[in-house]
């Protein structure tokens, strides 16, 4: 009886306390489900828009729907955005310092995977190994750089169905970009001859995939002939010798 009596007094002093409270719900928890809505951010009065009202200061509301940075809102890409640049250098070209001139494969997957690497041996059909990972505002920059140069127009678009029948010409280089959003597939193609460089749209990609890469510009020394000293002339002497020795001997 007094254990009776004793959870009796308990679930009364609960109940009191829950009305004291003014939390309304049933034994399972409270009426109505938390809400995981995230507190909107509103620019406080007299602020200016923008840019400048994110380093002025804002106030925490949480009416309405939640609210999304203007640089997510604005620069979303395509969930399928995948970009495979394939840069080619023909026979006879002069060697040149820069990342954007030299042989290379680079391409950026969906998932943010980025695979490049640099070789004389590399041509479109190429798949290099992965050497990062990109982070999803990395992928952004990339988009955003491509649509700001009209590489995301597919209706500017300069190369073939396939571009694994290109060739480059002798003494040209050649810069094929191919890009996939949307369900779509398009390819642009630059090219340069002799020590011209590309188009300066092209260079800012490359460059670009370059850095993300780790793949920096050649030093003089890394394209000069590579010579050994296998040490003094073994047959110095004897030409010294035959020097010395009388014309009419010579013959």
């Amino acid at each position: 009886m007094r254990i009776q009596m004793t959870a009796c007094a308990l679930l009364a002093a609960a109940g009191l306390i829950a009305g004291c409270s003014g939390v309304v719900g049933t034994a399972d928890g409270p009426a109505a489900p938390p809400s995981d809505q995230v507190a909107e951010l509103e620019p406080a009065p007299g602020t200016k828009s923008g840019t400048d009202a994110a380093h002025e200061g804002f106030v925490e509301s949480t009416a309405g729907a939640p609210a999304e940075s203007s640089a997510l809102a604005d620069g979303t890409y395509p969930p399928d955005f995948t970009l495979d640049v394939t840069v080619l250098v023909g026979l006879g070209s002069p060697s040149l310092l820069k990342v954007e001139d030299r042989q290379a494969k680079y391409v950026v997957l969906p998932d943010g995977a980025l695979h490049a690497d640099a070789s004389p041996f590399i041509d479109i059909s190429t798949r290099p190994g992965r050497t990062r990972w990109l982070y999803e505002d990395q992928v952004q920059f990339l988009w955003g750089l491509c649509a700001q140069y009209g590489f995301t127009d597919e209706r500017s678009a300069n190369g073939p169905p396939n571009p694994d029948m290109l060739r480059v010409p002798r003494g040209e280089r050649l810069a094929v970009m191919t890009f996939r959003a949307g369900g779509r597939t398009w390819t642009f193609v630059r090219r340069a001859t002799d020590a011209q460089p590309f188009d300066a749209a092209a260079v800012r990609i490359i460059r670009t995939l370059a850095i993300l890469s780790w793949l920096p510009d050649y030093r003089p020394e890394d394209v000069a002939p590579e010579r050994y000293d296998f040490g003094p002339d073994p047959y110095a002497v004897y030409r010294a010798i035959r020097a010395q020795q009388p014309a009419t001997i010579r013959r």
